[in-house]
């Protein structure tokens, strides 16, 4: 099957749409680059068509800021969820995973009496954004803190409201916060891939809380569980699918032996993973087992289907509104810090062989 190049084709794209449960129009819309899908949709279609040989046009991205006003009548006043970008790897190109968080607080906001107002700001404007904004505008924030350094975090000190801190795990937070308890999340992926004698760590270039907490329970899961340690088993990646797919290529270039298994700081750097040791005639499971971590809709179209970590993203915007509601009813009572389970589901990336 020709498609402007010399490559084999696996199978038409009449195929691919009905494999993936998708129309045909939706595989034209991402082939060329255009609007009219959702992120989600779009990177599972991206992710079969690089699988199947077929090129693309890469979607560009909007601009910044971004600002959204979800309908309500608001009795109760406004609320503002801040959406704070660095590289928006993590907040756009994760598979609409903080889009989810997202549609769990406009949906509980709804029912509460309140309005709620989206800002996207990026970190060049964030110190300023702080600086102008006016409390009395809104009752309470929300922060999608998922790229926030800490020291972006210490800002919010300044900010005379109520707020609730979500996706990000720093000890630093000065103020409630909802995440995923991402120290137990990877001390349960590590547990898994324990029998294999030996499980390595696809650490993210991008330093985050989360990234950092998921660090801490590898190495408290490997200690526990009696396994080597050494900087031999850990692998620096970028968390998008292509820097981390020509990163892992490298270490494979360079003769850096492959751990028998390995846990991944995210899905995308799992994914990636697996991309580069197909290239390289390394199989998943039989020659390594991985574990990724968001459990997004690449995870299970991938070629082998990735075992993850299940992150409650429901649940993590629904506690955050309670909190924040709680505060805005008493904002003398203590923080809370709450740490959401997350549930691994085991496809054939980690099966025992």
């Amino acid at each position: 099957i020709e498609d402007g190049d010399t490559r084999l084709k696996l199978v038409q794209l009449k195929e691919l749409a009905e494999q993936l449960g998708v129309s045909s129009a939706s595989i034209s819309i991402v082939r060329q680059g255009k609007t009219g899908v959702s992120a989600a949709t779009r990177r599972k279609i991206e992710i079969a068509l690089a699988e199947n040989g077929y090129s693309y046009i890469p979607f560009i991205q909007r601009t910044y800021p971004e600002v959204r006003s979800f309908s309500n009548e608001g009795s109760g006043g406004k609320i503002l969820l801040l959406k704070y970008y660095s590289s928006a790897l993590l907040t756009d190109q994760n598979e609409g995973f903080v889009e989810s968080i997202i549609d769990a607080v406009s949906a509980s906001v709804k029912s509460s009496g309140y309005a709620l107002e989206l800002v996207g700001i990026n970190s060049t404007e964030y110190a300023g954004f702080l600086s102008a904004l006016i409390p009395a505008n809104y009752v309470g924030m929300l922060v999608i803190a998922t790229e926030m350094t800490e020291d972006d975090l210490c800002l919010l000190a300044s900010v005379k409201l109520p707020i609730v801190v979500m996706d990000t795990d720093y000890a630093c937070i000065p103020q409630s916060s909802v995440s995923m308890n991402n120290r137990r999340l990877a001390f349960e992926a590590v547990r898994e891939l324990s029998d294999a004698g030996e499980v390595g760590f696809l650490r993210s270039a991008q330093q985050t809380g989360n990234f950092h907490g998921r660090y801490l329970g590898y190495l408290e899961a490997i200690h526990a569980q009696g396994l080597p340690d050494g900087p031999d088993l850990q692998f620096t990646l970028t968390p998008s699918l292509k820097e981390a797919t020509l990163e892992m290529e490298k270490y494979l270039q360079s003769g850096r032996r492959i751990p028998k298994a390995l846990f991944a700081g995210n899905d995308v750097i799992a994914i990636g993973c697996i991309k580069a040791l197909r290239k390289n005639g390394i199989r998943v499971p039989e020659d390594v087992r991985i574990i990724g971590v968001d459990d997004t809709l690449l995870s299970q179209v991938i070629s082998p289907s990735l075992s993850s970590m299940q992150i409650p993203k429901t649940d993590l915007g629904v506690n955050a509104i309670v909190l924040l509601l709680n505060r805005i009813q008493d904002p003398a009572a203590p923080n809370i810090h709450l740490r959401l389970d997350a549930q691994l589901i085991r496809r054939h990336s980690s099966r025992k062989t």
